[in-house]
């Protein structure tokens, strides 16, 4: 797949809702603001802030699979409301914390290589030992995680949509399709994401401003990579 055909999938798709993908994208952010500045009140009171911060990664898991519902009905030019993805998102509570739960599990290895190479990166640092062969041992280490983190994370990236999708598939089922659509296409969304590299940039330079368009561009540029993979399955079977 090349990145600049699946970009112009989103154009078109984006096309005459990029009004309504801003408001999507500005209502996410007003929620999210709005819990940062409620944490930010108890910040000095250690209970409430930790209990706080547990209510924020419970419910951000099912606003994100919200919000990545809302913008796939964008892309599918199905109605959907600026404030739609929190009851999308929380209509499927438990489906979306089963998918999170099982990419977590596939990614327990990963995550467990960055541990130990941020632990060995720590002891190397304050070691006595200096030397320069250690430092690039760590370094290359550390690198060699990120790739694989990256690698496998790539596998499961489409788990959601499939979940969206196939109401009738377990978290399981939906991840290991996810994989199974993955293999071998990695590369292809890798390549397609980097080709946001300079937007990310552009929008940098504007205060955040640009990413109330940048967001949803990305998020509808995924949708139509998941749709053509989905499409080729079809046609292949």
């Amino acid at each position: 797949m090349i990145p600049s055909e699946i970009r112009k999938d989103a154009r078109e798709s984006l096309q005459g809702n990029w009004g309504k993908a801003a408001c999507i994208t500005i209502a996410y952010s007003i929620v999210i603001f709005i819990i940062g500045v409620i944490m930010g009140l108890f910040r000095n009171n250690n209970i409430i802030y930790t209990l706080l911060y547990a209510v924020q990664i419970i419910i951000t898991v099912p606003m994100s699979f919200g919000l990545l519902i809302s913008f796939l009905k964008l892309k599918r030019h199905e109605d959907t409301k600026a404030f739609g993805y929190l009851s999308e998102g929380f209509s499927r509570f438990s489906k979306s914390w089963e998918v999170f739960v099982q990419i977590l599990i596939k990614m327990i290895i990963p995550i467990i290589c960055i541990i130990f190479t941020y632990v060995l990166i720590a002891v190397l640092l304050i070691s006595s030992v200096k030397s320069w062969v250690f430092t690039i041992i760590g370094v290359s280490l550390y690198i060699a995680c990120i790739v694989y983190v990256v690698s496998r994370g790539l596998l499961y990236s489409l788990a959601y949509y499939i979940a969206y999708d196939n109401t009738d598939l377990t978290a399981k089922e939906c991840v290991a399709k996810s994989e199974a659509l993955m293999t071998g296409n990695r590369s292809n969304l890798f390549l397609l994401q980097l080709s946001f590299i300079g937007w990310i940039f552009l929008s940098t330079f504007t205060l955040g401003i640009g990413f109330i368009w940048l967001l949803p561009y990305i998020q509808v540029a995924t949708a139509c990579f998941y749709t053509r993979l989905i499409n080729k399955e079809t046609e292949t079977n």
